[in-house]
């Protein structure tokens, strides 16, 4: 996917990812975790995880003795070096420690692929997309009806749900049995309907992905994701799968997810193009459930006319004067920011439905879009806060459903109802799959 450079930011990104080198070369603490077949992994970070672990290092009193020492090495301002598989847990941990907001970083299977990543051709000036936005937005009697019926009590009960399941890591049980809790609640929304499915996507560990698609009726080759991770992690880097109820990270963006797809099913809602519904495993160890799905579509030669990723949706911080801010950044699509912005406009300007917007910045890899992107495909994620007011209860026991806001995350489901009903389009403009 395209990601415009701004001038100074490749020499910018040099010189912050070189202080990793040090940093990250002495972090990596064995924790086990069993769910890649090789014994190695190659990871590749960004340049404000860079700028983190520098600041998380000087801050450290003291070093284990059994810390592993990785060989990284500096390209095109990213960082990349190989880890033992069994310290990735670990690894995640520590970075969300270094740098709260996100986890920035990949995970590749071979130098070779993390070397593809670096020189990503979907990341330089002058990439072309496949498929084109469309033009014009044409389906305000669809939205408008669709709007109506959103409701925020339906998102809070929805992450109600998935905190009871505790800690949702992508190694256990309870992670799998969310997985499952997501796939039985999507199918019951669409059981009367032909044109939907749901199934999961199994990867290399316990925790399913889970992918409802509603077919499209005349271009089904053509596809639209909204998508949100369903996996959560306890920063604390000693146990990991300690409590983390991840309401906000990101059963939030999974219950938006959910309250899209019964908004639509209830309207009737006969896309033109394929929509599917995504809930990523594994975002919390270097987004590897999104990079899976999206590399397969890829390979496969899918054509995904764009992505719109939910994640924090529900946190009113202090400090966030507007409803939502589009993370503006070399690795969301500026394309596609421009048609939420429109979408907005167009349906949120004032009235019941208001929702006011800023941008902010977040990174190399800050969640599941990021997958998206790197396979060339636009991917935009609306966020819930300006970086600096991030949800401070993130990767912890305390991120729980009480300190989270039904409106807010209401306005978020609103934005992707439009994102999707625009562009995936009506049937030859009618409003109802029973029409």
């Amino acid at each position: 996917m395209l990601m415009r450079r701004r001038k100074g930011v490749g020499m910018k990104r040099m010189s912050c990812s070189k202080t990793i080198l040090t940093a990250l070369a002495m972090l990596l603490v064995g924790s086990p975790c069993t769910y890649a077949q090789s014994s190695r992994l190659w990871v590749v970070t960004g340049d404000n995880a860079a700028a983190a672990a520098q600041r998380s290092l000087a801050s450290r009193q003291s070093v284990a003795d059994d810390l592993v020492a990785p060989t990284f090495q500096v390209i095109n301002g990213m960082s990349v070096a190989d880890i033992a598989e069994k310290d990735l847990d670990r690894f995640s941990n520590w970075m969300r420690s270094a740098c709260p907001r996100c986890g920035g970083f990949t995970v590749h299977a071979s130098r070779e692929a993390a070397l593809k990543e670096v020189d990503n051709p979907a990341y330089k000036p002058g990439f072309r997309y496949l498929a084109s936005l469309p033009e014009t937005l044409d389906q305000q009697s669809i939205v408008s009806r669709a709007l109506d019926r959103v409701k925020g009590d339906k998102i809070l009960s929805t992450i109600t749900m998935l905190q009871g399941f505790g800690t949702r890591h992508f190694e256990t049980s309870k992670g799998q049995e969310a997985a499952e809790f997501v796939r039985r609640e999507w199918e019951s929304m669409g059981q009367e309907r032909p044109d939907f499915t749901v199934a999961l996507f199994s990867h290399g560990w316990v925790q399913n992905s889970v992918i409802g698609t509603i077919r499209g009726a005349s271009l089904p080759d053509e596809i639209v994701v909204i998508g949100a991770h369903i996996d959560s992690i306890n920063k604390n880097k000693e146990n990991p799968k300690e409590n983390a109820p991840g309401a906000d990270d990101d059963a939030s963006g999974v219950a938006v997810v959910t309250e899209a797809l019964r908004v639509l099913m209830e309207t009737g809602f006969k896309p033109q193009r394929t929509i599917k519904f995504m809930a990523y495993s594994a975002e919390e160890v270097g987004l590897r459930g999104s990079a899976e799905i999206a590399d397969r579509y890829s390979k496969e030669g899918q054509k995904v006319i764009a992505a719109l990723q939910l994640d924090m949706t529900g946190f009113n911080a202090d400090r966030s004067p507007r409803d939502i801010y589009l993370v503006n950044d070399d690795y969301t699509s500026p394309e596609l920011n421009g048609f939420l912005t429109k979408l907005l406009k167009e349906y949120n300007h004032s009235g019941a439905h208001a929702i006011t917007h800023g941008e902010t910045k977040c990174g190399y890899a800050c969640s599941d879009h990021a997958s998206w992107t790197r396979n060339g495909i636009r991917a935009a994620w609306p966020f819930e806060a300006p970086l600096e007011g991030i949800n401070p209860y993130i990767h912890t026991s305390e991120d729980v459903v009480s300190k989270l806001d039904a409106t807010k995350a209401a306005r978020f489901a609103k934005l992707a109802i439009e994102f999707v009903i625009e562009t995936a389009k009506g049937v030859d403009g009618r409003e109802s799959y029973r029409n």
